[in-house]
């Protein structure tokens, strides 16, 4: 691996490990506006030309019983790689990180997004251990600084980082770096684009995962001309939770271009529960989950409920690992 990959992942795996192993440290004091009051404020840093945007509430998943799950199984090898990783920047993800917040933003390129890290950092540890492995590019924009990172040549330096204030760290391409912190600096932010504002005005932060986006900017980038982009060719927008608790529970609301679209949508999922149904004929616990997913229209919109217990998909996952011994 280059050494501008081994920091430019390590940083990342900051942001990893604070997905799988964080917990709840303090919340930004950046103000939040009425319209996004349920989410993490920070998410006002996100840019006005957004498509999608994604959000964990790390607390909860720490206290699900799938984290737990998660680290008597992997826990060995997570915890040798997190006490490496606090050792070399001074964060410990399950002290000091909050939240994570991600987006996909528009554009020709397919990789520009921004991925943020909300909580408390020691900023000269993590520049110190940067340093120990790449010598990063210091690059002032209006007042802040991007270190952006050289690539293995040291010809490119398109990812980078960037601290935007005590409480929150971001990762991502250089021009994403740049408008963020140009919505830091006063320009129009996420609250400009109104049709994902309307949507993550339904969310909440208490979720411990939610998603929004605008479809059709997102299945632009999509192949063409295939059945599945063809039959979504109609929906406008998506957004959803998810939560996993001794229960899988979760909701996903499509809006299409009007409620003849909505009703087609609807069908084509109804569809796709019957051809589970049939494999369900000859597994009982995969047609007590289908059973347990639920779809309602309402004019434009269509809604996907889930809620079956975690015992359930685990008895699932345990049939078809013996499937596969079995057929090797």
């Amino acid at each position: 691996m280059t050494r501008r990959k081994f920091v430019y992942t390590s940083t990342l795996t900051m942001l990893v490990l604070a997905v799988t192993v964080a917990g709840l440290a303090f919340f930004t004091d950046f103000t939040a506006s009425a319209a996004l009051q349920d989410l993490p404020a920070a998410i006002r840093y996100l840019p006005a030309d957004c498509q999608a945007v994604f959000g964990m509430n790390v607390q909860k998943f720490v206290a699900s019983p799938v984290y737990v799950q998660m680290n008597e199984k992997h826990g060995q090898k997570i915890g040798t790689d997190l006490e490496q990783f606090i050792a070399a920047t001074g964060v410990d993800p399950r002290r000091d990180v909050a939240y994570i917040i991600g987006a996909a933003r528009g554009g020709d390129r397919r990789d520009s997004g921004i991925v943020m890290a909300v909580g408390t950092f020691n900023q000269a540890t993590i520049l110190d251990f940067i340093r120990t492995k790449t010598v990063p590019v210091n690059r002032d924009y209006k007042g802040y600084t991007v270190l952006a990172m050289p690539d293995g040549a040291g010809t490119s330096t398109e990812k980078g980082i960037a601290f935007l204030n005590g409480s929150v760290i971001a990762v991502g391409d250089v021009p994403s770096l740049n408008a963020v912190i140009d919505v830091a600096a006063g320009a129009p932010g996420i609250q400009a684009n109104i049709a994902l504002r309307d949507l993550l005005s339904q969310l909440s932060a208490e979720d411990m995962f939610w998603f929004a986006g605008d479809a059709p900017s997102i299945l632009s980038k999509a192949p063409a001309n295939t059945p599945v982009t063809q039959t979504l060719s109609s929906v406008t927008s998506v957004f959803g939770t998810l939560n996993l608790t001794t229960m899988i529970s979760g909701k996903v609301t499509v809006v299409a271009a009007d409620d003849v679209a909505a009703a087609k949508l609807s069908d084509f999922v109804k569809g796709l529960l019957a051809l589970g149904s049939l494999a369900g004929a000859q597994n009982a616990d995969l047609a007590q989950l289908i059973q347990r997913v639920q779809i309602a229209q309402q004019a434009n919109q269509f809604t996907v409920t889930l809620d079956f217990p975690m015992e359930l998909l685990q008895k699932l996952e345990a049939a078809k690992t013996q499937i596969r011994s079995q057929v090797r």
